[in-house]
């Protein structure tokens, strides 16, 4: 925790107070500095896995995401956070419970969830 405290600190400075979308970006570009989250950053391939769509309405990855963060789509850090999450929940309905896929996207479902809460959410309420 003490790299990440290190990391915020570094992102505060006296002029920028509450730049939400800044913060989202630090927290995706932190989860995706783990080589497991390789697997998250592009579409699934409706190719390799010809029955996605069957299973999922609403396809989501990291890539995605962060061009719409850096193209300043987001209105909120909610609807970022909503985003991030349907990219877990998508990988867990589409593989079998307990599979290593599922337990990697629930690894990176819990920490996105701690730094958001942390670097996103926690910081507005600590300093707005």
């Amino acid at each position: 925790f003490e790299k990440e405290r290190v990391l915020l600190e570094k992102a505060q400075k006296p002029s920028e107070v509450w730049q939400p979308l800044r913060r989202c970006r630090m927290v995706l570009d932190k989860i995706s500095e783990d080589s497991y989250s390789g697997i998250f950053q592009e579409p699934v391939s409706t190719t390799d896995f010809p029955d996605y769509e069957e299973y999922i309405d609403q396809p989501m990855d990291l890539g995605t995401i962060r061009t719409k963060v850096d193209n300043r789509k987001y209105q909120s850090p909610e609807q970022f956070a909503r985003d991030v999450r349907k990219v877990w929940n998508n990988c867990k309905i589409y593989n079998q419970h307990g599979s290593q896929i599922w337990h990697v996207a629930d690894f990176f479902s819990k920490q996105f969830e701690r730094l958001f809460q942390s670097w996103v959410m926690g910081f507005r309420e600590r300093h707005l």
